[in-house]
């Protein structure tokens, strides 16, 4: 966003308080569809601002039976228990140093382990969330020497197989595409416009809205043709639109000749 003692005040830039670099940045988390890639709902913070505590304004607004992916930087336990309890199903990946308390080893190479708040967390005195019981998925991809390491709320083994839960979490790279799609191909300039904080959060508001839109018109002639939404072409549907928008209009933005009665859009 522009440079202005505003936009800085407000969303910080990298470096340090005494040697700031480049421009002001936000932070922005988003919740996205995986075949239609529509937003769902998103959240704006500052350059420097977790994106853990960010996405907290995102929790209500996870639909109940939605299947919530989410990268193991999102992990906190009293998360974890909020989503349940409004009946969302959850697929994270975690750090390898969690979840190692294996209760019961399953058929398909999963195991339940138990996963408890830290007892050496920096927020001393305050009430800890409880533990809770997870799924554990573990799988190398070709090539790479990581482990993978997921938890599910998924418990049922035999209704939600490791492996399909596996290539499902690969769906989330996604959102990926998604901010691709924003942030390359729909905004065409580095840099926002707005030189107010108040204008910038409407600005990036105003660019989720027309990258929702969209989608809604691929996922809607995606369903007429009987194809899918994802392998449609963003790229060539924001030209469509864009031509739709500053096409010559059905009369005059001047004002009427007398007896002339304009006609509609």
């Amino acid at each position: 966003m522009p440079d202005s003692a505003g936009n800085n005040d407000a969303f910080g830039k990298s470096g340090s308080q005494r040697s700031p670099m480049g421009y002001p940045q936000a932070r922005v988390v988003a919740v996205a569809e995986c075949s239609s890639h529509a937003v769902l709902d998103a959240a704006i913070g500052g350059f420097k601002d977790s994106e853990r505590i960010v996405s907290d304004a995102l929790d209500a607004h996870v639909g109940t039976g939605t299947l919530l992916l989410a990268d193991r930087g999102l992990w906190g336990l009293a998360r974890w228990h909020r989503l349940l309890d409004q009946g969302t199903h959850l697929l994270w990946r975690i750090e390898r140093r969690k979840a190692r308390r294996v209760q019961d080893v399953l058929p398909d190479g999963s195991y339940l382990a138990r996963i408890e708040a830290n007892k050496h967390s920096k927020a001393a005195g305050t009430v800890k969330a409880p533990p809770a019981l997870v799924r554990v998925i573990e799988y190398r991809v070709d090539g790479q020497a990581d482990i993978v390491r997921l938890i599910t709320s998924l418990i049922d083994h035999e209704k939600y197989p490791a492996e399909e839960l596996a290539a499902l979490y690969a769906r989330r790279w996604e959102i990926k595409l998604v901010f691709d799609e924003i942030k390359t191909h729909q905004r065409g300039r580095p840099v926002l416009k707005s030189q107010t904080p108040d204008g910038v959060r409407q600005e990036i508001y105003a660019h989720l809205i027309v990258h929702h839109a969209t989608r809604d018109l691929l996922d809607e002639a995606a369903r007429l043709h009987c194809s899918i939404a994802e392998r449609t072409s963003f790229t060539r549907a924001l030209h469509v639109v864009r031509r739709s928008v500053i096409s010559p209009s059905g009369f005059s933005p001047l004002s009427p000749q007398a007896g002339q009665t304009p006609r509609p859009l």
